[in-house]
């Protein structure tokens, strides 16, 4: 029998304006309900490792971390997964997992040619190109995250005062699938409701109805088993999750 995590970095640090535990204690609240519903092991990451500048980069720790289980996921601290969501780790078998990340493409665009001073000799397909705040992959795939943070400290400075835009690990994640010649497998964006704004899923269907009762059940918790809540002004996503929690958290009992 296979043994999977899931790895969540959680980290409050100085160079943070607003603090992750703000909006993760609710990211959190899901997660150990359904780790512990269907016998998955949970590792939260809350202490910074003082050799990164930015906390983010804690999230390649898993390298090492992970080391022993078959299947893990890597999802970032503002996501949510669904009470009852049926098992990611049975999608694949030994694939590298994750969803098309076409939300914006002028900013995937941009990311990819701002990171491509690094890697250029790498083209990145967009239609392969993954969001990296929720994975899931085999453990062949963990030197993955070894290169990646090897990048990190033979660019540190540059990467530490990083102005160009394009977010910080997304895309060097795709260039070095690219670089290892990795094809994602692309998964329903179900696994990875991100820019739900921009889709009008905060949104419910006034027109159903249950006993003459309206049914108010925002889209994105009726068709997606997991929430990813970006793209959206931090102080709002906190807001929102809350609200989220506070709307499903009975059943999470």
């Amino acid at each position: 029998m296979s043994k999977n995590l899931i790895y969540i970095v959680a980290i409050d640090h100085p160079s943070s304006t607003y603090k992750n535990s703000n909006y993760s204690q609710y990211c959190l609240n899901t997660w150990k309900y359904w780790c512990k519903k269907n016998d998955v092991d949970l590792q939260v990451i809350t202490e910074h490792d003082s050799r990164f500048g930015k906390p983010i980069w804690n999230k390649e720790l898993i390298y090492e971390r992970a080391k022993g289980y078959d299947k893990i996921g890597l999802v970032d601290s503002d996501t949510m997964i669904k009470w009852n969501s049926p098992n990611p780790f049975d999608l694949f078998d030994e694939d590298f997992c994750g969803v098309n990340d076409i939300a914006n493409m002028k900013w995937v665009d941009d990311s990819i040619k701002a990171y491509s001073k690094f890697f250029p000799n790498l083209e990145i397909d967009r239609y392969q190109y993954v969001n990296a705040g929720v994975l899931f992959f085999h453990k062949k795939h963990l030197h993955i995250f070894k290169e990646i943070l090897d990048f990190y400290f033979n660019n540190q400075e540059e990467l530490d005062s990083w102005n160009k835009g394009g977010g910080k690990e997304q895309t060097i994640l795709n260039f070095h699938l690219v670089k290892n010649s990795i094809k994602p497998k692309l998964i329903s964006p179900s696994w990875n409701l991100f820019s739900i704004h921009r889709k009008n899923m905060f949104d419910h269907n006034w027109q159903l109805q249950t006993h003459g009762h309206i049914d108010s059940t925002p889209f994105f918790i009726k068709h997606a088993y997991i929430w990813h809540f970006t793209g959206f002004p931090i102080e709002s996503r906190t807001q929102i999750m809350k609200q989220t929690w506070e709307l499903t958290q009975d059943y999470y009992e």
